[in-house]
C-alpha cells in the first residue's frame, strides 16, 4: 500500500522509503510520461520519480481529478494540459548571483584564470545548462564584464544558456526582472548592468544581454556544444536518476576544453565519475576536466 501525504489519497503522492504504488496505477504514471513524451519529445523516464509525480498529483488538484485514469483521458485530450503539466514537471529556482561565494570563487579565481589564458582576440566560450530564466547567465556575464573591462569588446564572448523549457527562455531573452527577483544584485551592479523600466521593472542592458545566445537545447539529447571553456550545469542533476547523471557527466566532459571547468550545485557532485572530473573546489562544487587519451563522440555514445 502507497504512504501518501497526511489527509492526502492521490496514488501519486507517494513518500518514504521503499514506498509503492499498486501496479495499475505505475502503467498510468508510464502512460503520462508517453504523453509528455509523445506531445513534448522529451522522455522524462529517468527523470526522479518522486519529483515527477508530485506534479502530476499537483496538477491533478488544479484541475479537480481525483482518479489517475481519469487525469489520464483528459491529459491525452487535452494540448493545453500537456503543455501546463511539462511546464510543471520543469522546476525552474534561479537568481541572480545564486550561492554568493561561488559566485565569489568564480569571479576572483576560475574566470582570471581562463582570461590569462587567451590572447586578446581570443574566443572564450562558456556553457550554462539549464539556464531556466536567465539570471545565471547574466550574472556571469556582468562577472565577466567587471574582469575584462574596456578589453571585452575585443575579446569575443561566446555565453551559450540553454533550456528545454520556451517559457523560461521567452524571459530570459527579454532579460526583465521585477524588483524582488533581483536580491542578489548589488546597488552598484544594478546602477550599471540594469536599466529601470517606466513599469518599475528592471532590463539587463543590451551589452551584458548581447553577451549570451539562450536556446533551445536538451542537454541529454541534442548534440553538444564543443571547445567550452565553462560549463555550469547547477541543480538539474538533482532531479535525473544516475544513469542520466552518467550520462550528463560524460556529455560535459566531452564539450569541455583541456583543463575546462564544470559548475555544479551545492547539493550535486560528479559521485563516481572521478575518472574525468577532479576536483578544484570541492566544497563550491567545481571541478576541473581530467584528459583521457580518447575524446570522441564515439567514446561519449559507448560510455
Amino acid at each position: 500500500m502507497a504512504k501518501t501525504d497526511a489527509g492526502n489519497s492521490n496514488p501519486f503522492y507517494v513518500t518514504g522509503v521503499g514506498a509503492s504504488m499498486p501496479e495499475h496505477d505505475v502503467e498510468i504514471f508510464k502512460q503520462i510520461l508517453t504523453v509528455l513524451r509523445l506531445s513534448r519529445g522529451v522522455d522524462f523516464t529517468n527523470y526522479k520519480q518522486s519529483t515527477l509525480k508530485r506534479r502530476i498529483a499537483r496538477r491533478m488538484a488544479l484541475n479537480k481529478t481525483e482518479k489517475p485514469d481519469d487525469y489520464l483521458r483528459f491529459l491525452q485530450e487535452n494540448k493545453t494540459e500537456q503543455e501546463a503539466l511539462y511546464n510543471d514537471m520543469l522546476i525552474s529556482v534561479t537568481n541572480f548571483f545564486r550561492d554568493k561565494h561561488s559566485f565569489e570563487v568564480l569571479c576572483s579565481s576560475i574566470f582570471p584564470q581562463i582570461i590569462s589564458q587567451k590572447t586578446i582576440d581570443g574566443s572564450l566560450r562558456i556553457w550554462v545548462a539549464g539556464c531556466a530564466t536567465g539570471e545565471e547567465a547574466y550574472s556571469m556575464a556582468i562577472c565577466l564584464q567587471e574582469q575584462l573591462g574596456d578589453k571585452a569588446a575585443n575579446m569575443k564572448i561566446q555565453l551559450f544558456a540553454t533550456d528545454i523549457s520556451e517559457i523560461t527562455l521567452t524571459k530570459a531573452r527579454a532579460g526583465v526582472y521585477r524588483p524582488h527577483e533581483l536580491e542578489g544584485v548589488s546597488e552598484a551592479r544594478l546602477q550599471q548592468f540594469f536599466v529601470k523600466q517606466d513599469d518599475g521593472k528592471y532590463q539587463v542592458t543590451k551589452t551584458i544581454r548581447d553577451m549570451c545566445v539562450f536556446a533551445h537545447h536538451n542537454l541529454l539529447s541534442d548534440p553538444p556544444f564543443s571547445r567550452i571553456d565553462l560549463v555550469s550545469c547547477r541543480n538539474v542533476m538533482i532531479y535525473l536518476e544516475p544513469v542520466l547523471q552518467k550520462k550528463a557527466l560524460n556529455i560535459f566532459h566531452y564539450s569541455l576544453n583541456e583543463n575546462g571547468y564544470l559548475v555544479l550545485g551545492k547539493s550535486e557532485s560528479v559521485g563516481s565519475n572521478s575518472d574525468i572530473f577532479k576536483a578544484y573546489n570541492a566544497s563550491e562544487k567545481m571541478y576541473v576536466r581530467k584528459n583521457l587519451l580518447i575524446k570522441s563522440a564515439s567514446w561519449l555514445v559507448n560510455r
